[in-house]
């Protein structure tokens, strides 16, 4: 383990004397940065960050704003100074030496990252086990690593689940739950109940996924009398408990127990404040806390309850792990059995089932929960917290013995405080303190907590100062006893060094990797660091109050608009969704086929849309089908809505339009034509009621393309009017995964399905962000983005590709090239397609490599054909030309189809062969001098890099040359591998 940077001194217990820790290059900045308070000369310090950032050039993406900062302007000098300001200060910031939710040691974990070369782009896209070998900007390995950790420690070594905050965290768990409880028992709607854990928590998942909620309080017995019934008996429980909330509360499991006896009942357990402890906790240990072992389990309603629980054991269906937290919200692992809930549907477009609640996820946070299982494992952990225990009972100790009111949770390691006199909130705080519901203090004993930090506190809650500090052990992590091992740090490095030559051809993803390029070795000085609140929400109110403003709202109007900071835009988009329902809650919800896969996610979460509980068991929303270039039906969108008035008219309920329109679809970059949408409506006598814009990716460049308003107004300055946006941060800008959204909330309530604020970096790195990319940079940034895509199509035509795309976007749809160049260009395939996306990092050199080796791959393949035209000709007894089978060609594509299915003696017909003919386009067929088809050949280029025949289709007179039909194909598809090289690349 690292030195802890909070403290800077050990205490000889014995003798009270204390001895220096070894300096880390963090401690001596601190020492340093005293010094230059005290007057002293620092010169080296006071340009550590534009040192670092100059330093960094040699990594620096080709992007003309980028370009500029190598010889700084005032204004980006001006930024550089005053981060500099800022690295040093919160250097000296620490949230407490008591804060339950962070510590030196586990926040240490982050200069692991930095050393490495990190922050660089990254996402760590659905579960950690869908690994797309076209996206290698993961850390989904060491993920993994860290989920199985943890499940093994609750004995299951077949886990699923991934890491995320803590809000999204219980949000995937209880919705997992949902899905099992559909499976179990179909015919009955869940009850989601929840006691001690927090409300911000039930509510969120009440409104994501519409359940009906009960909170419970004291009168347990009561609610098993209401819940007695025998419609209620049927009815299954999700039941959320803590084993330690923010309070330092724990639910009662003897008490749900008893429920589970008379109800179906399936268990989620939030352990993300102790899950470490007491999972690593030794068996005697454990039993003389009188602490029930926790277990995961796949629930069966239909078991006997003691299947569920024991005397010994809490037998949960679901887990949120926790403990080594070194951020708030927490970096936590949501757990569940592997075969939970229901399998999601898979997404061609990132080769993943979207199983997660967010989709997109920074890396970062899932590595360093990783990284914390390697440095400790289980038990370095155990010793770790056996420390913390041990000092905390001595703690506990004294102040029973000097009169201080306290309670020591004994399943934790908390320690509640009831002060006699009124301490100052300037005190309470620096000791990093919580103050408790009905005023009292909550304060966690750390690994860091030093004896100078008890010593401190003592002193103002006892009446005497110094008897005490001879009977308390040492309290302090050593230096180095934790280190990350070497062969972990290399992989790191190595890692990212391959990203940054990997970055520069990617071209598949709306991501930008330029930023992280120049502003990474900046940003990554501060992950060790912890950002303060305060700071962060004066920049966070800062921030969207002028989003708002950019969007055409006065300071008044403003006013009526509520605006948070989001995970993602997947999670913007459900905000948006449900802020949009919580102001019209019976109204039907409409996009499009085209919109992105997460919306559909979100729409079918929600019992109340799925209609899954209403007597006409009808669903409350539409999918629309979209044009080939991505935009909405407009027609058929009208014909839906008339359907559903009719129907709201039948039940005797008023009818309401939510539309969820695209700025800029995921695929082929199509927008919703807003304002036709609307007159079309009012031309069939109905409007929308309130209209939320994904813009992920266009919003980053501009808000020009839409208004904010309210739902009476059409346009604004002839720019449609709509009532929420959805922005995203690591698209157009290329910071962490994160974004905002922007929502109509006229009756001001709290957004829904928001369980907690987001992590502080998200909003330094949007700050820094916008300090680098003014308002105006980033116009000419897009159009600079948009030149290159239009030198891209002008290039691929002149090679014969066919492409589609829409005027104004970057993005080029274009036919379906061999696997290898899916994974070489980080391509996303849909269909018969691929796109490539010119964000600000591609270059024209980029583009030209890549359209280079498209046609010099075709070139390839037509001399390869041309060579084998006379065997094949004598095979099939005429004389026949040979032609590639694009899946884009409208005339041979539905001919092949039809002679295989009338020529396939096996049945190998429909699904097998498009998708064949589809993945990389390498099939060709066999035509006769009259045009007739007499051979098909499909090719098998489901290898990384290897071309190989998969079968032949042939008319019946020629079945008899099969076999030396089949040799002469492998002979040239042998000739066409090492013709382009692909054989010599392998591996």
């Amino acid at each position: 383990m690292s030195a802890i940077t909070r403290s800077l001194i050990d205490f000889d217990v014995v003798f009270g004397s204390p001895k220096p820790l070894a300096m880390t290059e963090i401690h001596r900045h601190q020492v340093a940065n005293r010094c230059k308070h005290k007057g002293q000369q620092c010169s080296t310090l006071s340009n550590f960050i534009k040192h670092a950032f100059l330093v960094g050039r040699a990594q620096w993406l080709e992007e003309p704003g980028i370009a500029t900062w190598a010889d700084p302007n005032p204004e980006i000098a001006a930024s550089l100074a005053e981060l500099n300001e800022l690295y040093h200060e919160w250097q000296e910031h620490a949230p407490g030496p008591f804060c339950s939710f962070s510590d030196p040691l586990w926040l240490q974990t982050c200069s692991w990252l930095q050393k490495a070369g990190l922050p660089w782009h990254n996402n760590n896209l659905n579960l950690p086990e869908e690994i797309d070998p076209s996206w290698p900007f993961h850390f989904k390995d060491f993920e993994r690593h860290a989920v199985l950790s943890k499940g093994c420690r609750v004995s299951d070594d077949q886990v699923s689940g991934y890491v995320c905050d803590w809000g999204e965290a219980n949000q995937y768990a209880i919705r997992a739950l949902q899905q099992e409880s559909r499976l179990q028992r179909p015919s009955y709607r869940p009850l989601l109940v929840g006691a001690h854990i927090e409300t911000s928590v039930l509510q969120s998942a009440a409104q994501s996924f519409g359940l009906e909620m009960i909170r419970l309080d004291h009168n347990w017995r009561g609610f098993a009398v209401e819940l007695s019934d025998a419609i209620f008996q049927q009815r299954p429980i999700i039941f959320a408990a803590t084993l330690t909330n923010s309070q330092g509360e724990r639910d009662n499991f003897t008490a749900i127990d008893a429920l589970s006896k008379s109800l179906p009942l399936f268990l989620h357990v939030d352990a993300s404040r102790n899950f470490d402890y007491i999972t690593t906790l030794s068996e005697d240990k454990r039993k003389q806390l009188g602490l029930p072992r926790l277990m995961l389990r796949h629930p069966r309603l239909d078991k006997p309850c003691t299947d569920r629980f024991t005397m010994d054991t809490i037998i949960a269906s679901t887990i949120v792990a926790g403990g080594m937290n070194w951020v708030f919200p927490p970096k936590v692992t949501s757990l569940k059995p592997w075969m939970l809930g229901t399998t999601s549907r898979k997404v061609e477009y990132v080769r993943g089932t979207d199983a997660t609640l967010a989709g997109s996820r920074d890396a970062l946070g899932p590595l360093v929960v990783a990284l914390q299982e390697l440095r400790l494992d289980a038990s370095g952990i155990q010793a770790v917290y056996a420390r913390c225990s041990h000092n905390r009972d001595n703690l506990y100790g004294v102040l029973l013995k000097y009169g201080v009111k306290c309670e020591r949770p004994y399943a934790s390691l908390d320690l509640i405080v009831s002060p006699e006199k009124e301490l100052p909130e300037v005190l309470w705080r620096k000791w990093g303190w919580t103050r408790r519901n009905n005023g009292s203090f909550l304060l966690t004993m750390q690994p860091s907590v030093s004896a100078s930090d008890v010593e401190e506190i003592l002193r103002m809650l006892c009446s005497r100062r110094h008897a005490w500090i001879y009977s308390l052990p040492h309290m302090n992590a050593q230096s180095g006893e934790y280190p990350l091992p070497a062969h972990v740090s290399e992989q790191l490095a190595q890692r990212v060094a391959d990203w940054r030559e990997a970055a520069k051809r990617s071209g598949g993803y709306p991501l930008s990797h330029a930023l992280y390029s120049a502003l990474g070795p900046v940003i990554g000085h501060f992950l060790p660091l912890s950002i303060p609140p305060e700071w962060a929400e004066k920049q966070a109110d800062g921030i969207l109050r002028d989003r708002k403003l950019s969007f055409g709202l006065s300071e008044a109007e403003s006013r009526s608009f509520s605006a948070t900071f989001t995970t993602g835009s997947t999670m913007g988009n459900r905000v948006g969704l449900h802020t949009a329902l919580a102001n019209h809650p019976n109204a039907f919800v409409y996009f499009s086929t085209a919109s992105h896969y997460s919306i559909k996610k979100s729409v079918t979460d929600h019992d109340g849309l799925a209609g899954r509980w209403h007597p006409s068991q009808k669903s409350r929303f539409a999918e629309i089908p979209a044009d080939e270039l991505g935009r909405i039906d407009i027609d058929l969108l009208v014909k839906q809505a008339v359907v559903h008035r009719e129907r709201s008219i039948t039940n005797g309920d008023a009818h309401s339009i939510i539309l969820l329109a695209n700025l800029g679809t995921t695929f082929v970059g199509g927008s919703d034509d807003i304002l036709s949408i609307r007159r079309a409506l009012q031309n069939a006598a109905m409007d929308t009621a309130y209209i939320h814009v994904d813009g992920a990716l266009g919003f980053g460049f501009s808000s020009r393309y839409v208004r904010l308003g309210e739902p009476t107004l059409l346009t604004r300055a002839n720019v449609p009017v709509v009532q929420g946006v959805t922005i995203s941060h690591h698209k157009a800008w290329g910071i962490m995964v994160s974004g905002e959204v922007i929502c109509y909330n006229p009756k001001e309530r709290p957004l829904t399905s928001v369980a907690t604020s987001v992590e502080a970096r998200i909003i330094f790195e949007t700050w820094l962000a916008q300090k680098f990319y003014t308002p105006t940079e980033l116009e000419r940034l897009h159009a600079y983005c948009l030149s290159n895509a239009n030198f891209l199509r002008r290039r691929l035509r002149e090679v014969g590709i066919v492409i589609r795309y829409n005027d104004g976007s970057l993005i080029t749809v274009l036919e379906r090239v061999p696997p290898w160049m899916v994974e070489e260009f980080h391509l996303a395939p849909e269909g018969k397609w691929v796109h490539y996306i010119t964000m600000p990092h591609i270059t024209l050199q980029a583009i030209e490599h890549f359209v280079k080796t498209i046609a010099a791959f075709n070139d390839c393949y037509e001399v390869v054909l041309k060579a084998m035209i006379p065997e094949m000709s004598d095979a099939l007894g005429s004389s026949v030309t040979l032609q590639r089978i694009r899946c884009c060609d409208s005339v041979i594509y539905p001919k092949v189809i039809a002679f295989i299915d009338s020529n396939a003696d096996d049945g190998a017909h429909g699904t097998m062969v498009k998708r064949k003919l589809t993945s990389g386009a390498l099939s060709f067929g066999a035509i006769d001098a009259h045009g007739l088809l007499v051979a098909v050949v499909l090719v098998d280029d489901s290898s990384r890099r290897a071309i190989e025949l998969e079968k032949i289709f042939t008319i019946s007179p020629v079945k008899s040359n099969l076999e030396r039909l089949e040799k002469i194909t492998s002979l040239g598809l042998e000739r066409l591998e090492s013709m382009a090289g692909l054989n010599q690349s392998a591996g």
